[in-house]
């Protein structure tokens, strides 16, 4: 099964964990998470990367969530997909919002990490929509 990593600043990674627990109980706890925080050096969260990839991956992948292109969590996982990518299958995500979780969390296991990563990219573009052209209001 493809595994899941939420990287962001601050407890975002956590609470998207959490709230992906409501839609699917247990199965949500699979999903890695890691917060990077004011008081911790950015350099470390590669490690912490690299870590979860080493000892999580089966073989099936891994996909990366990351709240924000171009911050430090961004740029970390590049860090760290660059050193693991001859020896993981490892997929790489910005933006990271609920509708795209959940995608996620239903397909991963019936998809390679190569199909699943085609399928996020159509699908997330549709995933923030303005409400009042939405409702025409």
């Amino acid at each position: 099964m493809i595994k899941i990593l939420i990287v962001t600043h601050g407890p975002l990674a956590g609470a998207l964990r959490e709230s992906a627990a409501m839609f699917f109980g247990d199965q949500a706890d699979d999903i890695c998470t890691i917060g990077l925080f004011p008081t911790e050096n950015p350099e470390d969260l590669k490690d912490k990367i690299c870590s979860e990839i080493k000892n999580k991956d089966d073989g099936d992948g891994f996909l990366i969530f990351i709240d924000i292109f171009g911050g430090s969590p961004f740029n970390m996982a590049a860090l760290a997909v660059e050193e693991l990518k001859e020896n993981h299958k490892i997929e790489c995500f910005t933006g990271v919002n609920m509708p795209v979780l959940m995608e996620a969390l239903t397909e991963r296991e019936s998809m390679t990490i190569e199909e699943l990563t085609a399928y996020l990219e159509e699908t997330s573009q549709g995933t923030v929509a303005n409400l009042r052209k939405s409702l025409d209001i």
